[in-house]
């Protein structure tokens, strides 16, 4: 397909904000790529059930989208970037693709780029002999909830485009109970085999908290009592334009926690030496030294990972996610054979060991984190306050208390109690191993993970 100049589109259409890599993408782009039809657009909505008003307003801004030449030129180059390069940028939170110079049609733009992206992605899934049952219902988690908002209130605003164009690009699966995405690892660790043990070893120069948590470099301290700017942007990256009650963020890292120890890591052609990463989920402050002819280095950051998502609902519990992890496993093996994928990632508050503090042993929750090999990603637990009671500005004392566990965390709030949210990777040789046993927590890294919570002045409610 002919292109033109990227400067003199972007001059025309005036976008939001791009990727700072979107020039050199354009420079790379073969002009393929695609603006969804009309006759495509109702198949794919046909099942929502729109008003005469609504389906005329969607003909019509389809009909000024695809009458504009540069309008239909950014949207293809929209979908090649978004299905074809995906993996070679982040959608930040301020990322806008809708238009500012083409008047009101220019704030539908997401909405029809992400229509595009479906049929776009389609014609590889096909190329790639992908069923197409295992894909049918995939942008339809999101449609369901953008289509409802649309017949409603008539918005074509995309809510965390960041995660829902996971599905609008048929990038993520269901298998089982979870979804499954490809990922890249972005953290300073490096993680071992040797047998059936395995090690992870931080990077040198990684600022480290007395609990062994991760300090971000330019952390923005969501819980602060003295720094309430960078709290609210934290909050709303979680989703929420947080307003601070009663002068902090419930859960989250205190702005003044101080730094504990720096991490070391050498390296030479025989040996690996740096400090042990707890599969708890903490950097501890032993010291451990690896020879390289008997561990085997089997993740490190930028290797491939198959994300690892939970939705809501039942059946979040050792079983199911083993078996969703092995069809995931197998299908990737399967129709992506180029992608050289390490094992599972996923970050979570459901993986703080605090949590083991508030549950019983043979909880779900705690049961599912023994199978993991947790690690500090240096986020604080505003995500807990969030999934567990819907809104990071709801006053703790307002906050639904349904649950044991909601009434558990929101007394180990009151009484000065602090989460976080890990990471956790989990590697294919354990997927034939039993799942009601421990696989990288030992009993005497939980006895550890004990004295550090006591050491730490955290202890459970009755």
């Amino acid at each position: 397909m002919e292109k033109g100049n990227y400067k003199k589109l972007i001059d025309i259409l005036k976008p939001g904000k791009l990727p700072d890599s979107f020039p050199g993408f354009y420079e790379d782009w073969d002009g393929r790529g695609h603006v969804v039809t009309e006759g495509e657009m109702f198949g794919l909505l046909g099942r929502y059930e729109l008003s005469e008003d609504r389906t005329n307003e969607l003909k019509e801004n389809l009909s000024l989208i695809t009458g504009n030449r540069e309008i239909c030129e950014y949207i293809r180059f929209l979908t090649y970037a978004q299905c074809d390069r995906r993996y070679d940028y982040y959608i930040e939170d301020d990322t806008d693709f809708d238009l500012h110079g083409v008047g009101e049609v220019g704030k539908t733009i997401t909405f029809f780029m992400c229509l595009s992206c479906v049929f776009h992605a389609a014609e590889e899934l096909k190329r790639r002999k992908i069923p197409f049952e295992l894909y049918e219902d995939i942008p339809h988690r999101m449609l369901r909830g953008q289509m409802k908002k649309f017949k409603e209130t008539g918005s074509y605003v995309i809510d965390d485009l960041q995660w829902q164009s996971n599905f609008y690009s048929l990038a993520i699966y269901l298998f089982d109970r979870f979804l499954f995405v490809p990922c890249r690892l972005d953290e300073p660790y490096t993680f071992y085999r040797r047998g059936s043990e395995v090690i992870g070893i931080p990077d040198g120069g990684v600022s480290v908290d007395y609990e062994g948590q991760m300090i971000l470099k330019d952390e923005e301290r969501a819980g602060s009592e003295s720094d309430l700017p960078a709290a609210q942007e934290a909050s709303h990256k979680a989703g929420s334009d947080l307003v601070p009650k009663d002068g902090h963020y419930y859960g989250a890292f205190k702005s003044d926690r101080k730094e504990e120890f720096v991490t070391e890591k050498t390296e030479t052609k025989d040996e690996v030496t740096g400090y042990r990463i707890s599969p708890c989920g903490y950097i501890t402050k032993e010291k451990v030294t690896l020879k390289k002819n008997e561990w085997k280095q089997i993740l490190t950051r930028n290797d491939w990972m198959l994300g690892f998502h939970i939705p809501g609902g039942e059946g979040y519990e050792p079983k199911r996610v083993r078996s969703s992890m092995l069809l995931a496993w197998d299908f990737y093996k399967k129709y992506y054979p180029e992608m050289e994928f390490r094992g599972f990632w996923s970050a979570s508050w459901l993986y703080d060991g605090r949590l083991s503090l508030l549950l019983p042993e043979d909880s779900r929750i705690v049961k599912v984190q023994r199978q993991l090999f947790n690690y500090s990603g240096g986020w604080g637990g505003e995500q807990l306050y969030l999934e567990l009671y819907g809104d990071c500005d709801i006053p703790l004392e307002e906050a639904p208390q349904e649950s044991s566990l909601q009434r558990k965390v929101a007394q180990y709030l009151r009484e000065g109690g602090k989460f976080c949210e890990p990471g956790m990777v989990y590697f294919p040789e354990e997927l034939s191993k039993n799942y009601e046993e421990m696989i990288y927590i030992t009993d005497e890294d939980l006895e550890k993970q004990r004295q550090l919570f006591e050491s730490s002045g955290l202890k459970g409610v009755d």
